[in-house]
């Protein structure tokens, strides 16, 4: 059991009132009894040798003992030592385990302000207690002292509250949150309870016991929390590098779609163009003759004329919502679809359940696998819907090309030719020819 040295109560207050008095003042009393000695030698020899042998016994024993019971009468107890060093070496320990977060602070929102909380608390803790216990054999008790209800004071206050707060968002049942809390409660009662029993110079066993008891769960937790906050560090570190990496692969993939959809579209777009100038020249150049062609061969040339337009409208009309509608939905993926969000709250809530005691399970490793692999399996993904959508369009594109090369500028140059050659016959027998160029055409 720690006790207190074994004197009389009211013999070790007398002893923690002389904490004040200083062997000067122990010098200088000592002087003037000299002094009053001397000057009763002629009166009372025998009275002034029995005061000098009790002034004698005096200084012995402040001068043997004053140093270590004026300043610290704890100091000679082993288990009180003992005990003050472990509680030290806690606070130590829970400062030594926030260094890296110190020189590293996380990214993401949560795990910044977590770190931040519990940097403030554990350096604040340390700052408080470290007077109290770092080397308690060599202080004076009203210093100790001091230094305690400065720390009470602090494990009492507001500042508490704030830091503590800021480790709301690192787990998922704010878990965290409630334990530091209820750690910084214990601390406060040992401290008031071994503030007290300092003050009423009785047993500091039990208060030191739960003290020591509190800063081992502080330095045990301190450990597990920054461990949890620098995991959770590294694993958005990777989540985030590779959904960044994926996000520009998906980016380019769209890009690469776009760029040779709109190609296609502007080839096709502009053999249109050249297929209608190519009709309106060969019109024109007929243009003078279509007079003298029969009612049904005029007939003839407008509806050529008007499919022909029609055609190239549909055409461009579609292309021209390919544009508006497709390829603005699919643009927009880069942006509505970024893999970075949903990536970052999957990783979030893998971190926040890891950090968790009353969640965390062998299970988390392996999700933590598997949402690595989500942004590759994402972009695979969106590469095969974007090789679907090409390939759809390559066909049409296909059959509007045939359709170009094969029917429409065929009709077009066989129509003209067929037209034109009836010009070299005869005029009695040109409109024989119109005719018949016109049965077959329209049969």
């Amino acid at each position: 059991m720690i006790c207190t040295p074994h004197y009389s109560r009211r013999t070790l207050a007398q002893l923690l009132a002389m904490t004040g008095n200083r062997r000067s003042t122990l010098a200088s009393s000592s002087l003037e009894s000299s002094a009053r000695t001397s000057r009763m030698i002629g009166r009372d020899r025998v009275d002034t040798v029995a005061m000098g042998s009790t002034l004698l016994a005096v200084v012995l024993v402040v001068g043997l003992f004053g140093p270590t019971l004026a300043i610290n009468p704890l100091a000679k107890d082993e288990e009180v030592v003992n005990a003050t060093s472990s509680i030290f070496e806690n606070v130590q320990a829970a400062q030594a385990s926030t260094e890296l977060l110190k020189n590293d602070m996380p990214s993401s929102d949560y795990l910044r302000f977590g770190a931040q909380g519990l940097l403030e608390y554990v350096s604040n803790v340390s700052t408080k207690f470290t007077p109290v216990f770092e080397n308690f054999d060599q202080k004076d008790l009203d210093q100790i002292q001091q230094s305690l209800i400065e720390a009470i004071r602090y494990l009492n206050g507001y500042e508490v509250v704030n830091s503590i707060s800021l480790l709301q968002n690192v787990d998922y049942n704010l878990y965290n949150h409630n334990q530091f809390r209820s750690i910084n409660s214990d601390l406060r009662i040992a401290s008031i309870g071994l503030s007290e029993a300092l003050f009423d110079q009785r047993d500091v066993s039990s208060a030191l016991d739960d003290l020591l008891a509190s800063t081992d769960k502080l330095a045990e937790h301190v450990g597990r929390v920054s461990d949890a906050i620098q995991r959770g560090e590294a694993w958005t570190a990777e989540t985030t590098a590779r959904a960044t990496a994926a996000q520009r692969a998906f980016n380019e993939s769209i890009d690469n779609y776009l760029n040779g959809s709109l190609t296609q579209i502007d080839d096709l777009s502009e053999s249109l163009t050249n297929l209608r100038t190519y009709e309106e020249e060969l019109y024109q150049k007929m243009k003078d003759k279509i007079p003298m062609f029969p009612k049904s061969t005029v007939n003839y040339f407008i509806t050529l004329k008007k499919s022909l337009e029609n055609l190239i409208q549909k055409v461009l009309i579609n292309f021209e919502n390919m544009r508006l509608y497709k390829h603005r939905e699919i643009e927009q993926w880069k942006v509505r679809s970024s893999i970075n969000a949903p990536i970052s709250y999957m990783t979030q809530v893998a971190v926040q359940v890891s950090a968790d005691p009353m969640l965390a399970n062998d299970c988390t490793e392996a999700y933590i696998e598997k949402l690595l692999a989500f942004p590759n399996f994402t972009v695979s993904h969106v590469n095969g819907c974007l090789a679907d959508q090409t390939s759809n369009e390559e066909k049409t594109f296909d059959v509007i090309t045939n359709a170009i090369d094969n029917y429409v500028a065929g009709a077009i140059n066989a129509s003209y030719a067929a037209f034109d050659i009836c010009f070299r016959y005869a005029p009695k027998k040109l409109n024989y020819c119109l005719e018949l160029v016109n049965s077959n055409l329209f049969p």
